[in-house]
């Protein structure tokens, strides 16, 4: 598969390595170059532009994606201009992480076929294994 991931901070990094580890081909957005020196080598394509204009993802190549993924955390507005933006592009499979309630309702108005808010997610995992041993027993 080929996916797009904007955003490469903590949770959009470790996204786009465990893709690639996979055998995934990623490409990588974000605005602050020293987040896409960070993943550039482990990556198929890194790229430092403002995603959240619709002239610069014009660049990528959009029509071979098989999806994009939002996963800037820091900006609500951000996140979700450039939802918008790759909607008007036409790209079909767009999934976006969530920071709140509010963020989670927006998305779904977008009609994003998988919204995340991976504190949450990450959460649940943490609290079923926190108390079971190497052995898979209660501690």
């Amino acid at each position: 598969m080929k996916c797009l991931i904007i955003g490469l901070g903590s949770f959009g990094k470790t996204l786009a390595e465990a893709l690639t580890d996979k055998g995934h081909e990623v490409i990588g957005v974000d605005s602050e170059e020293h987040r896409v020196e960070e993943v550039k080598d482990r990556i198929s394509v890194a790229y430092i532009m403002d995603a959240t204009e619709r002239v610069a993802l014009k660049e990528l190549p959009l029509d071979e994606l098989d999806c994009a993924i939002v996963a800037i955390g820091q900006s609500m507005d951000h996140s979700l201009r450039a939802v918008a933006a790759l909607r008007e592009l036409s790209v079909s499979k767009i999934y976006a992480r969530a920071l709140d309630q509010t963020h989670l309702s927006i998305l779904r108005a977008m009609n994003i076929q998988k919204i995340f808010i991976p504190e949450s997610y990450a959460a649940r995992i943490f609290a079923e294994r926190l108390f079971v041993d190497k052995m898979g027993e209660m501690m």
